[in-house]
């Protein structure tokens, strides 16, 4: 029997404690401090070729499909720019839709130009879907000599100065990482080794400049400071990593429209978790829906490509946009439905890290920051997705392939209802990611393919979606429904709510034998994963289903607790088992199941 390595804590009352902290807190940030970093903003020069502009693009014409798609991504960068240097970014992959994304990075004597990048995106046939650039067309300099740049350490003391960092940097030494990069010793105040490194950059004249790029994290702000390399109190740029954002949603907490009102909350983030804020991804800042742990969109069509898809843009990052009930059709509210989803999305993954989904565990992380695990496989959420109607579903590809969220809209009113809005739906969804990559490891998520494990996979899915919206004033007599607003039944979308009530809730092991399909066998593995959350609130749960039955991962759990407690809950445990039928006898055969509700010696 192979128990899981993974230990995931439901303490919702103190989750900060349940992982250990990445990143120490700084108090304030430079605008809280008077320091306007508008001022420094990098003025957008991005231009972008969609899929059905390509025909029509003299660049993309002449490309020959090669079997190697960088390959036709290259030839693509050297079509549209003939005269250009530049080198291939080792991050490109290929989605589970089957298209390949390549970036390539502008360079100058063999410098980086910071701000000139190529992205091409080739479909699964070879062909060039779409690109974008802001590849620099002007005078190149020439070569470098020595009186070009000043000392990196003055780059960092005048960087510290002009925008008044709470770093200490007198007594700064650079060390060489590698040519024309630094870090530097010596120093405090700042979360790790502030670096500098020689790069251009093509400034509000469009002009290209020599400059130090110094990096600094004091937490609040993780800042990219371009300074003139011939005169380094001169800044001509910044770019933060942390960027300050507001969302008009449903706050965690709030299920759903009938459980309370829309709020606009601001930089709901935490950075333990998503160190990049989730407008970012370490490398790209966004002004949309998209970042390192997710992108969002609106798909009407249920169409596979997602790149291309409508998402709000907000350069001021404001993602503020009406929404009631009563608004018709489901289009005119998609601002706030893609908004919401992607909220909710990037919410519940930080509450996961917290509870020990990590990269390592296999977690959707574009950027994985040097933590472990594979990257490039943010989820991608599909808000009133038109492939679909009355439900939602996740694809849970490998570590390092994109997950999917479909959310549809359902039609039980008039109008009808978008289940972005259902916080309980989205994170039934986004645990199929999580049971996925932790049941079988990252690289094995088809562990859960149907039948008892299956409706396992789908308990956990609603037991989390429960667990998470249980209020405080609620008690262990107190029943659950999972979908009463989207399904517009009181009684939900499952055949019994969650409840420790055998009379308003009677499955117990045996019951299994009568459920026909993985949602069915799914309320009573949440059934019974509900008693062990009101037997001893808070505490934990532990994660292991082979494709066995529920024993299995009843004594995953057992095991788990020994692991984290050496064995303190154990009697509540079985005693919350054994009376769902799943004692130290209760077993299980392909055509029938013996329940048990006896306990263990000593409970």
């Amino acid at each position: 029997m192979r128990f899981s390595d993974t230990i995931l804590l439901i303490g919702l009352s103190s989750l900060a404690g349940a992982h250990p902290s990445r990143r120490a807190p700084n108090p304030l940030s430079l605008s809280k401090r008077g320091i306007d970093l508008e001022a420094f903003k990098l003025p957008p020069r991005a231009e972008y070729v969609a899929q059905d502009e390509v025909p029509d693009e003299v660049s993309a014409k002449v490309i020959t499909k090669r079997a190697d798609y960088m390959e036709t991504a290259k030839d693509l960068v050297k079509s549209t720019f003939p005269k250009a240097t530049f080198r291939m970014v080792d991050d490109h992959y290929v989605g589970s839709n089957g298209i390949a994304h390549v970036n390539f990075k502008q360079t100058a004597n063999g410098i980086d130009i910071d701000n000139a990048d190529f992205n091409v995106n080739i479909g699964p046939g070879g062909e060039v879907f779409s690109y974008g650039n802001s590849f620099y067309d002007g005078k190149i300099p020439g070569p470098l000599t020595k009186r070009d740049e000043k000392d990196p350490v003055d780059a960092l003391k005048d960087t510290v100065d002009v925008l008044s960092l709470p770093v200490e940097a007198g007594k700064a030494k650079a060390e060489k990482k590698s040519k024309n990069h630094y870090a530097f010793a010596g120093t405090s105040g700042t979360v790790s080794k502030p670096e500098a490194k020689l790069v251009y950059l093509v400034n509000d004249n469009k002009e290209l400049k020599l400059t130090w790029r110094v990096e600094t994290d004091v937490l609040e702000n993780w800042l990219l400071t371009y300074v003139n390399a011939a005169k380094t109190d001169e800044v001509l740029g910044v770019v933060d990593y942390v960027n300050e954002a507001t969302y008009k949603v449903y706050p965690w907490g709030v299920n759903d429209p009938t459980k309370g009102s829309r709020t606009t909350i601001e930089n709901p983030w935490n950075l333990v978790t998503s160190e990049f804020t989730w407008l970012s991804d370490g490398s790209n800042n966004y002004t949309t829906t998209r970042g390192n742990n997710a992108i969002a969109q609106y798909n009407p069509t249920g169409s596979p490509n997602y790149l291309d898809k409508y998402r709000p843009d907000s350069p001021s990052l404001k993602f503020e946009y009406d929404y009631s009930t009563d608004m018709s059709p489901a289009s005119s509210y998609r601002n706030a439905s893609v908004t919401q989803l992607f909220y909710t999305a990037n919410k519940y993954h930080d509450l996961l890290y917290l509870l020990g989904f990590t990269e390592k565990a296999g977690n959707f992380e574009v950027n994985n920051n040097g933590q472990g695990g594979k990257g490039n496989d943010f989820v991608i959420l599909n808000t009133q997705d038109g492939s679909g109607i009355n439900n939602a579903n996740f694809a849970t590809p490998p570590d390092g392939e994109p997950g999917r969220m479909r959310m549809y809209r359902w039609t039980y009113t008039e109008p009808q209802r978008d289940s972005s809005f259902d916080a309980g739906i989205v994170i039934h969804e986004y645990t199929h990611g999580l049971s996925n990559r932790l049941t079988g490891g990252p690289d094995n998520s088809g562990c859960l393919p149907g039948g008892e494990s299956g409706g396992m996979g789908e308990g956990w899915g609603d037991f989390m979606a429960t667990a998470v919206h249980i209020q405080p004033k609620d008690t262990r007599s107190t029943d659950q429904v999972l979908g009463d607003w989207i399904y517009n039944k009181p009684a939900g979308i499952r055949a019994y709510p969650y409840s420790t009530s055998l009379t308003t809730n009677p499955y117990t092991y045996k019951s299994v034998d009568s459920l026909n399909g993985v949602h069915a066998i799914g309320n009573y593995w949440a059934t019974a994963l509900y008693e062990q959350w009101c037997s001893y609130r808070w505490k934990i749960f532990g994660y292991e289903a082979r494709r066995g039955w529920n024993g299995i991962a009843r004594d995953a759990i057992i095991d788990a607790d020994i692991a984290l407690t050496k064995g303190a809950n154990k009697c509540e445990l079985w005693k919350g088992f054994a009376k769902r039928g799943l004692g130290t006898g209760a077993k299980y055969s392909s055509t029938s199941r013996t329940e048990s509700f006896a306990l263990p010696s000593g409970c």
